[in-house]
């Protein structure tokens, strides 16, 4: 003969912690009961808020652009004079520092027409690959990774894409037309964007 205990469960397993469901079946019954909201159609869900991430400082935003026109300058410097030994050459004038003349090999017209596709070429790959893919997609420079930055989209907070990075990098020229004043404009700017930033809707913000 056994005791009968009022309070026994009667039904179902037997749960520890007075008889409460674990803490993820809970949510999973929870969810169930209110399931999730789509966003409306035609608007692209964040990623994650924007307002979690602190906007880079002025020091340290001209700190990647300068690492970033070394990196760009040195090495392409270096590959025009190095594709410039192997062009034709005739006798010419170069012109010293102090206005001075001198006889020296200058390229001729052929050559320069060859040197200038090259310096063509290697800007499409600075715009398109330097700027537009790895700032575009990839969130950042060279020169911004290395100061901790990072490019993203102010409305939802993920990468801007090839065409606002590219577009970013023409509006640059805007920006330094009137005495480098769309860079500056960051330093009283509520959102600490420059102009470039505001035409295509971003920030830099600390990684």
């Amino acid at each position: 003969m056994t005791d009968f205990d009022p309070y026994a469960q009667t039904s179902g397993p037997i749960i520890e912690g007075m008889g409460r469901a674990p803490r993820a079946e809970r949510r999973r019954r929870r969810d169930r009961g209110h399931p999730a909201v789509a966003p409306p159609a035609g608007t692209a869900a964040p990623l994650f808020d924007p307002g979690d991430h602190v906007d880079a400082g002025f020091g340290r935003r001209l700190g990647a652009f300068i690492l970033d026109w070394l990196i760009i300058f040195i090495p392409g410097s270096s590959l025009s004079s190095f594709v410039q030994l192997f062009l034709a050459k005739e006798p010419g004038t170069c012109e010293r520092v102090d206005g001075t003349t001198y006889p020296c090999d200058v390229l001729t017209s052929d050559s320069e027409g060859i040197h200038g596709l090259f310096l063509l070429v290697l800007l499409l790959f600075i715009v398109f690959f330097y700027f537009g893919h790895l700032e575009g997609r990839r969130g950042g420079t060279p020169g911004k990774r290395i100061a901790g930055l990072r490019v993203i989209r102010a409305d939802t907070g993920g990468p801007i894409g090839m065409g606002r990075a590219i577009g970013r990098w023409c509006v640059r020229f805007v920006s330094a037309a009137p005495i480098f004043l769309g860079y500056l404009w960051m330093l009283w700017d509520d959102d600490k964007q420059t102009w470039h930033d505001k035409v295509v809707r971003s920030r830099v913000v600390v990684r």
